[in-house]
Order: C-alpha cells, then sequence, then structure tokens
C-alpha cells in the first residue's frame, strides 16, 4: 500500500531517526492493521491556490491508495512581522516579506531556543500577519479534498492541527490569538469532512506540562517521545479509516 502524507516539517527536521519519526511509527502500524507492507512519500503542502492542483498531480504520480492531509498551524497561526511590513507597504517590505519566510521554515532558526523565544517576544511589542486566514486554509483544504475524493479507491484521511493551550514562550496575548485561531480552524474542517464524509482525527489539547517532553527545547519540532506519540495516534486513525474504507468494514 502506498500513502501520500502531505504533512508538517516534523517529518523530517530535526535530529529524531527516520525509523523513530511519526510517519515511520504509523507506517508500521497501519501495515501491521491492514496486513500488507506500506510505503509512505512525504509532501509538504502550502495552502494557496495552486495547491488543489499540486494534491492532483502527486496523485497521478504516485498512485495512492491512501492520502492523509494534516492541516497545519503555521499556515494560520505563525505571525510574522515582517509579512506585516509587506501588506503594509506593498512591494517595499516584499524582500523583508521572502526573507522571514525562508527564516521562519528553516532548521536552523526553528530549532534554535534563543532564537524562537526572541521571534516569540518580539511579536508581543511588534505587529504581526498570518500567511492565511483560517477560512481561507478551509476553502483551499476542502478544494484539494474534492480532488482526492474524485480519484477511485484513494481513501482519504484529514489529520486536524495540533492544539497547544500554551505555545512555548509565548506571550498570553499570542497564546490568547492562536486558541481562537485553533478552535475556529478545527470547527472549520471539522464542518467540512461531515459535508464531505471524510474521517478527521485531531489530537486532544495539550496542556504546558503534557508538552514539555514533547517538544525540542526550542519548543518547534517534534522530540522523539513527541514523533512516537503522535506516530501512534496517526498510525491507528490511519487504521481505522483503512478499514471502515474497505468493502468488508
Amino acid at each position: 500500500m502506498r500513502v501520500l502524507r502531505l504533512g508538517t516539517s516534523n517529518d523530517d527536521a530535526g535530529g529524531v531517526p527516520v525509523e523513530a519519526r511519526a510517519w515511520k511509527v504509523a507506517e508500521r502500524l497501519l501495515a501491521e492493521s491492514a496486513g500488507e507492507p506500506v510505503e509512505t512519500v512525504l509532501k509538504r503542502a502550502w495552502p494557496n491556490a495552486a495547491f488543489p492542483a499540486l494534491v492532483r498531480q502527486w496523485l497521478d504520480e504516485y498512485q495512492p491508495e491512501m492520502v492523509v492531509l494534516q492541516v497545519n498551524n503555521f499556515w494560520y497561526g505563525y505571525e510574522s512581522t515582517p509579512l506585516w511590513f509587506e501588506r503594509r507597504f506593498g512591494r517595499t517590505g516584499v524582500r523583508l516579506s521572502r526573507l522571514g519566510l525562508r527564516v521562519g521554515k528553516s532548521p536552523r532558526f526553528a530549532d534554535n531556543r534563543w532564537a524562537q523565544f526572541l521571534n516569540r517576544r518580539l511579536l508581543a511589542v511588534l505587529p504581526g500577519a498570518t500567511y492565511f486566514t483560517v477560512p481561507q486554509v478551509a476553502e483551499t483544504v476542502e478544494a484539494a479534498m474534492r480532488g482526492i475524493l474524485a480519484r477511485e479507491g484513494v481513501v482519504l484521511l484529514v489529520r486536524g492541527n495540533e492544539n497547544w493551550t500554551t505555545f512555548p514562550m509565548a506571550s498570553r496575548r499570542f497564546n490568547r490569538r492562536n486558541a481562537e485561531r485553533n478552535a475556529a480552524m478545527s470547527a472549520a474542517m471539522r464542518g467540512v469532512c461531515a459535508r464531505l464524509r471524510v474521517p478527521y482525527a485531531e489530537r486532544a489539547a495539550l496542556d504546558r506540562d503534557e508538552l514539555k517532553p514533547t517538544l525540542t527545547a526550542a519548543g518547534w519540532h517534534n522530540s522523539a517521545e513527541g514523533e512516537r506519540l503522535t506516530g501512534e495516534f496517526d498510525g491507528q486513525a490511519m487504521a481505522d479509516a483503512w478499514k471502515v474504507a474497505q468493502p468488508h468494514g
């Protein structure tokens, strides 16, 4: 069985060995449940207008039997000061915004505790903007989902956004904003999945104490323990979705 996983930076960032990654843990659990070998194709997504067509291209190229599409908090929750300047000042801020996006996605930045601390505290005093709004993400993801569902025999699972009650090293104001966005995103995607009759899986919200051992010191990517827990959750959700989709399910 081939799985197309539209995941997050946790799938390849940081120092966790490949065999301990969440997608490998999930792969093994699905293989055990389905009784056949599983191969995972990893892809990352950006929910712009090109996303639905890109997903269709990947379906043609890889011919997966299952697609796992994860909603990423970075899309609608990450606040960027350079992006705010671009939207405020137009072309003058474009270079700064592009640089900010490259830095924000850079493992060197994402996995550096002090860089993350400085960035999150600066957002307490400087303006910031998100790359997409919750409605924009929901609309684009739904369009991609419809393209997947049009392919006969492909099982789709939507993996909901991660929900942290307190973002590490961030201000109370940011955490309030982030919690509101996460709740809105979850509600929007649950609604989309209910309409399209697609299984939706979202982990329960983690509080500060529960979250700490699941992240690296920078508070951005998963630790080995975080990957294990995520993989076990994903693997069970994938196995359940696969079983229900079978004729005898």
